[in-house]
């Protein structure tokens, strides 16, 4: 099974979910949670998916 991953850009915490809409949900919590001086918008966060978010296959 294959799952979508993107590590977080300040602290480096892999996130990970079955897609890309799930893994917007990851983004935003952990953001919100742990770096809220960092958080961004929804647009944002797509677009970190998009450009970083890469196909991971179970190990």
């Amino acid at each position: 099974m294959t799952k979508r991953v993107i590590e977080c850009n300040v602290c480096g915490e892999p996130l990970s979910a079955a897609n890309d809409g799930e893994l917007l949900s990851q983004v935003q919590r952990h953001y919100a949670s742990e770096h809220e001086e960092a958080a961004f918008d929804e647009d944002q966060a797509r677009e970190m998916i998009e450009r970083e978010a890469y196909d991971a296959g179970d190990a």
